[in-house]
């Protein structure tokens, strides 16, 4: 599309934003009629819309410049009364961060592949060939097994879990970061990451997690790996996104398209911090917790069923009638 259609297309509901927001500024907001601040909040999200693909296909332009300061003056009068950072910040997690998950939802289903297509593979090798899924273990995990036999009694595992456990969860961490920062390596480190960190979860799921103390293992893993592993998902389309935008950067030079994916990047990295918060938080008090087994494996699954409403249900339009 060319810059004069692309203007000439959106110019109306432009116009309408900038009379609106006008009409804002003097009478205030609270003043509007409910129609018309359901209009001029529609008007917003396409003229940032609008803004996103300029500053993708017209860099620099005169419409790229114009709908920058629209767009900010209208923010600034639609959420001035939000009650400042605090109060936009809780709109990005509740309301504006579901929307960017959805909206990148083929990156994360990509990278929901790579760690989860890896994992059945590393159980795989974990049932065929022990002695190479051990070799294929971080030095981490040999370290906290040791030589420990996989299928020794309960007695024996329950000396390890902690260890395991903890070791797992400052793996994930790192195992996010790398995912991410992997996106300026073309996305070859992300798909590293996502790759080694799948394989060894399945190692582990299928070496310790499908014996006499398959309930413990799972006990463990489950009430943190529930928000954990989303995380990591999360970090790793994250990193694709970059990784993209340098591979196939279209009609822009790579600079310019890594810049414009860098913002939806990091904010879908910023929404997981919560998530590898809360998730550490789980690990430190419920994870060496003398509770049911069962009790905590349906407290993961309680959190993974929250998590999926969460980024499923919030920041949808409602259609009307």
């Amino acid at each position: 599309m060319e810059e004069r259609e692309f203007v000439e297309e959106s110019r109306a509901a432009w116009q309408r934003l900038a009379d609106m927001t006008r009409e804002a500024r003097a009478r205030g907001v609270g003043a509007l009629p409910a129609a018309s601040l359901k209009r001029m909040h529609e008007d917003y999200r396409r003229a940032a819309a609008d803004l996103a693909y300029a500053q993708t296909h017209f860099p620099g332009s005169e419409s790229e410049r114009a709908l920058n300061a629209l767009v900010s003056q209208a923010h600034g009068v639609l959420y001035a009364r939000s009650g400042g950072r605090l109060a936009q910040a809780a709109r990005f997690l509740t309301v504006e961060y579901p929307r960017l998950v959805r909206a990148h939802w083929h990156a994360i289903a990509l990278s929901a592949l790579l760690l989860f297509g890896s994992s059945v593979l590393g159980a795989v090798i974990a049932a065929a060939d022990p002695a190479l899924a051990r070799m294929l273990l971080p030095q981490m995990f040999r370290d906290v097994l040791g030589e420990q036999d996989w299928s020794a009694p309960k007695d024996a595992f329950s000396g390890l879990a902690p260890l395991v456990s903890a070791a797992i969860t400052s793996n994930n961490i790192q195992v996010s970061l790398y995912a991410f920062a992997g996106g300026i390596t073309f996305g070859a480190l992300t798909v590293y990451a996502l790759v080694q960190n799948g394989l060894m979860l399945g190692i582990l799921a299928g070496a310790i997690g499908t014996g006499s103390h398959a309930l413990e293992f799972w006990s463990l893993i489950v009430p943190h790996g529930a928000l954990e592993l989303p995380a990591i998902v999360l970090a790793g389309a994250a990193g694709l996104t970059l990784a993209r935008a340098l591979v196939a950067p279209g009609d822009l030079p790579r600079a310019d398209a890594l810049k414009a994916a860098s913002r939806p990047a990091v904010l879908l990295v910023l929404g997981a911090i919560p998530l590898l918060v809360v998730a550490g938080a789980i690990e430190g008090f419920l994870t060496p917790a003398q509770f049911d087994p069962v009790a905590k494996v349906a407290f993961g699954g309680a959190m993974a069923f929250l998590l999926a409403t969460y980024v499923l249900l919030p920041g949808r339009e409602r259609k009307a009638r």
